[in-house]
């Protein structure tokens, strides 16, 4: 921490190690690209480690800051981490917590660290959160390295490590459900690649398979790119004519059971905790109405200032490319070509999973990352080995190379970034480890860590705040107060009242007033809900109440209170 304080003392400072460390490793891969001596030693197994360290360093020493943001910039990542704290102790999904829109595998990646004993705070989320990232990257790296070369998955790696190191837009640095799912994507994507290199072997085939299979279970909307993933691993399978039908037949086998293996386990411990039906209603029932809620406008894929910039500079760069391939078809070899229509295949997929919930939250946008960075390999690679065939590294490679990064680093704007937002006083707040709040203040004051805390509204920050369990499955009670959509919401609130008498909390706090109100309908507190008045009423008594927030303590622990 001393050594964070000196950085944080002078923007300078900061710039000086987080941008010194980005182009240490763009140094590192134009050299690469220029010498073959350099792009020899990178491309042994103790060279990729040493450039696989020199992308984490450069995304953490961008990202650091991020870690110790006090302010609350979305109700998501305060979600995760209350899931992820009552998952340590009741681990069924849809029975001990309701992921809602997403799925429960973004708790468990939470619960990993609390596990070793990590605070569940916004730290812990924001360090998984890179480290989430970096997975997706070298998966990145591994895949178009394998389809391409070594040089090529280099460079793949640039636009999103520049992506993530310098944006500052609060949905693209939080902990979010689309992280962990655009890991396991890359992740399969990156098995596949390996297994296309080897001759489709069955055993990485499944494991393809098991991870592809865990994707709907983080975020449900990435089914879209999760089937553009399945179609290319068949067309793939059928267009290796070489295979004879009995092995094509033993690795679809493969795939398949590995796809079917992690959803028919988690389904089996779910049906046999009895929330089986909670699953269907919640996740499936009650998803299904959400995504009709409203409509995207077409522009939203670019519209963001961040992600903007950087989709159309690798929409360009893959343009580029496939008309390089249509204008030099034969020159390319066939491996090249089917890996750049594969990498549109996929591209299409993220871009599908983006509209699909029609919803313009920009965390959605991310899903395109990992896929759109790949297209754009695709067509570098074209583009090289039409240009520079000759060589694995040398002059042209390494024009092609310098062209490549410093147009990436123009476009999304890396040398003029605004930092304001993460350091200087974020951290400071930080380190005075001041009391967010009032209400949170109380709440800690009464309840010891570990107890449980119901909420009802949509304040699930407070859980994180106090070190508090869930006193009921729900994170938030958007879907007992928003009738217009959601076709479920007689079961959503008897669920709550069920859960609030079988686990008799030992606080609640109403914060329904001051929830964030999708529908515009107005306050809504906890006597909206006769049957949660009649228990609050009768086994609760009010400790603090504050505009918009009533906070209550059960009865029998008042008594013994001095």
């Amino acid at each position: 921490m001393p050594f964070l304080i000196w950085v944080n003392g002078d923007e300078a400072r900061y710039l000086a190690i987080s941008q010194g460390a980005l182009f240490l490793l763009v140094a590192t891969v134009i050299a690469a690209a220029f010498r073959p001596r350099i792009d020899a030693l990178l491309s042994s197994r103790r060279g990729t480690a040493t450039f696989l360290v020199l992308v984490f360093f450069a995304l953490l020493a961008a990202r650091w800051p991020t870690f110790f943001v006090r302010q609350v910039p979305s109700h998501d990542e305060e979600q995760f981490l209350a899931q992820a704290n009552i998952a340590l102790h009741f681990g069924i999904p849809w029975l001990a917590f309701d992921p809602q829109t997403e799925g429960p595998l973004n708790a468990y990646v939470l619960a990993l660290p609390m596990a070793f004993g990590a605070h569940g705070d916004f730290v812990t989320a924001r360090v998984m959160a890179v480290l989430v990232e970096f997975g997706a990257l070298a998966a990145l790296f591994a895949a178009a390295a394998l389809c391409f070369g070594a040089g090529i998955g280099r460079l793949a790696v640039i636009p999103p490590l520049v992506f993530w190191s310098v944006s500052v837009q609060d949905g693209f640095v939080r902990f979010t459900s689309e992280q962990v799912a655009i890991f396991l994507s890359a992740v399969t994507i990156a098995l596949l690649c390996w297994a296309w290199r080897r001759e489709f072997p069955p055993l990485l085939a499944y494991a393809a398979g098991v991870v592809g299979g865990t994707i709907p279970f983080a975020k449900l909307s990435f089914m879209p790119l999760d089937w553009a993933i399945l179609a290319v691993a068949a067309a793939t399978l059928l267009a290796l004519g070489r295979l004879p039908l009995r092995a094509r037949l033993v690795w679809l086998a493969a795939l398949a059971g590995g796809i079917l293996s992690f959803p028919f386990l988690i389904m089996q411990f779910v049906a046999f905790a009895g929330a089986f039906r909670d699953f269907w209603l919640s996740y499936i029932v009650t998803n299904q109405a959400y995504v009709s809620l409203s409509n995207q406008p077409l522009t939203f894929l670019t519209a963001t200032d961040e992600f903007g910039p950087f989709f159309d500079w690798l929409a360009a760069v893959t343009l580029a490319g496939g008309l390089v391939v249509a204008l030099r078809f034969r020159q390319i070899p066939v491996a090249v070509r089917y890996a750049y229509v594969a990498a549109l295949v996929l591209l299409a997929g993220a871009v599908d999973a983006i509209y699909a919930p029609h919803v313009s939250a920009p965390g959605y946008l991310l899903v395109a990352v990992i896929p759109a960075a790949g297209a754009a390999a695709a067509g570098l690679a074209a583009i090289t080995w039409v240009v520079a065939r000759d060589s694995c590294a040398g002059t042209r490679r390494g024009l092609l190379a310098v062209i490549f990064v410093a147009t990436c680093l123009v476009a999304q704007n890396a040398l003029l970034r605004p930092h304001d937002p993460w350091v200087g006083p974020s951290f400071e707040a930080f380190l005075q480890d001041a009391e967010p709040d009032p209400v949170s203040a109380t709440i800690s004051r009464t309840l010891r860590p570990g107890a449980r805390l119901a909420i009802w509204g949509y304040r699930p920050q407070y859980w994180v705040y106090t070190s508090t369990l869930m006193g009921t499955r729900d994170t938030t009670t958007f879907w007992q107060y928003t009738p217009n959509f959601n076709p479920n919401r007689a079961y959503y609130r008897r669920r709550y009242v069920r859960d609030f008498a079988q686990n008799r909390p030992e606080g609640f706090l109403d914060a329904g007033p001051e929830s964030f109100d999708w529908e515009h309908a107005g306050p809504d507190t906890y006597e909206s809900l006769p049957e949660l008045s009649t228990l609050v009423n009768r086994d609760y008594v009010l400790v603090r109440r504050w505009s918009g927030f009533r906070f209550f303590l059960r009865r029998d622990l008042a008594a013994e209170r001095p």
